[in-house]
């Protein structure tokens, strides 16, 4: 029940930051955005997607550095809470659908191979970026 309470914890904390990260985008950025790329692109989830997959690398070697085993509480809390609510697959899913059902095809797939390329070449980048830091 414990672990259920960390990840609940968690995903809210994450949530709530995802929220306010794509606001805080919206907000300063999309202007910058709109006036030189397509202004209909999903740009906030797809940053706050990429930030997500880049702290999963960045806490996933910090857990196997200074914890002797990948402790679940830890994991629990930080990687399936925190990070499961503030990255955004849902609405990723979802900006996806929208962009492939108004015939915007090109895009659509465009934003579904950068996101998931970026997502993941930005958590090996978080990890190993780390390790050499702290190597």
């Amino acid at each position: 029940m414990f672990n259920i309470f960390l990840i609940a914890i968690g995903g809210a904390l994450g949530s709530v930051t995802r929220y306010l990260a794509i606001e805080f985008f919206t907000k300063n950025f999309m202007k910058n955005f709109s006036a030189n790329f397509p202004s209909n692109f999903p740009w906030p989830v797809f940053f706050v997607n990429i930030i997500g997959s880049m702290l999963a690398g960045i806490l996933y070697y910090f857990m196997i550095r200074y914890f002797d085993s990948f402790d679940v509480r830890i994991k629990n809390l930080v990687m399936i809470g925190f990070l499961g609510g503030f990255t955004t697959f849902s609405t990723f899913s979802l900006d996806f659908f929208r962009l492939f059902t108004a015939g915007q095809i090109g895009l659509a797939l465009t934003y579904t191979i950068a996101s998931v390329t970026i997502s993941i070449t930005a958590l090996f980048f978080g990890f190993y970026l780390t390790k050499l830091i702290l190597s």
